[in-house]
């Protein structure tokens, strides 16, 4: 039994000073003759066709979802599609080597990623630098991500055309990608994100706002006179636990989404860059609430992105 556990101690030594032995052979080769990711290009749409400047390309994206589906290749040639994709961080950090990335296809090169750190937590796979050659990581499976969060990727195609897709699952349409009017930027303009009204108040069963709704209707009305490009649609949702009134609770999310839109068209804001819809208690975050947070939670107005021009 001793020869058993001494064999077992070697042999866990011989695999960490190994893997200890790679990583920082990893973090050194990353840092050395990695161009800068500075220039990331933001990506807004998930399907790109590319004909490259130079010999790798950098992008910036926000997961619509918490899988993530890539799928890329270069145009006219079956070799393999070589690319990373890093949790968003500083370009120092990721030319310095100091993020690990989530996948790494790169050729001749057996690199730690997050994918089979996770893999050597939950498994017990050695990650030492024989063991990491060997691994089938299953690039094609559906790579985990944190909807709403930015990511890096990298892609090096030796400057031949390539083409991509990403492809997001797990969506969570209760908790959409939401976005702040005081400090979101053109660029980082997406169809589909939400900016959920923090200071509306409703009379209980009316359609009427408080007078002290007007400071975030009037933030509302700025943010959409100063950017044009963007058509919106206003979402009234009601906080309905029961179910025994579901023609009352579509009527009055019906009417909340209209009384917004009202409040803009009349403040200037073309009335064909505002949409109305009531979602009824289809959607409550808490479908039992226990508290008045949980209730005003439900019971909110969102304004939806639905074009950007």
């Amino acid at each position: 039994m001793f020869d058993v556990i001494k064999q077992s101690s070697v042999i866990l030594y011989i695999c960490g000073m190994r893997f200890i032995l790679f990583f920082s052979l990893f973090l050194g080769l990353n840092a050395f003759g990695q161009s800068s990711c500075s220039t990331a290009v933001y990506l807004k749409k998930n399907k790109m066709d590319v004909e490259p400047q130079s010999n790798e390309v950098w992008y910036k994206f926000r997961a619509k979802g918490n899988l993530l589906h890539f799928k890329g290749r270069l145009v006219g040639s079956d070799s393999l599609f070589q690319y990373e994709i890093y949790p968003f961080s500083t370009c120092e950090k990721v030319e310095k080597g100091n993020v690990m990335p989530l996948r790494s296809v790169v050729k001749g090169n057996a690199i730690l990623t997050q994918e089979i750190w996770e893999k050597f937590m939950e498994d017990g796979v050695c990650i030492c630098e024989t063991c990491l050659q060997k691994m089938n990581t299953k690039l094609k499976q559906n790579l985990r991500v944190k909807q709403g969060e930015f990511y890096l990727l990298r892609v090096l195609s030796e400057g031949a055309p390539f083409s991509f897709d990403l492809t997001f699952h797990d969506v969570d349409s209760l908790n959409p990608i939401q976005f702040s009017i005081d400090s979101i930027t053109p660029q980082e303009m997406e169809v589909g994100m939400v900016y959920q009204l923090k200071e509306i108040f409703f009379i209980p069963a009316t359609p009427n706002y408080l007078p002290k709704s007007l400071p975030e209707l009037k933030r509302l009305e700025v943010f959409l006179k100063k950017y044009e490009v963007l058509k919106v649609q206003v979402r009234g949702h009601v906080n309905g636990p029961a179910q025994t009134k579901p023609s009352f609770y579509q009527s009055l999310s019906d009417e909340r989404a209209q009384t917004i839109k009202k409040f803009l068209v009349e403040n200037g804001v073309k009335e064909d860059r505002v949409d109305a819809r009531g979602m009824s208690n289809f959607q409550m975050r808490y479908p039992s609430p226990k508290n008045a947070f949980e209730a005003a939670e439900n019971r909110r107005v969102e304004i939806v992105l639905t074009a950007v021009e």
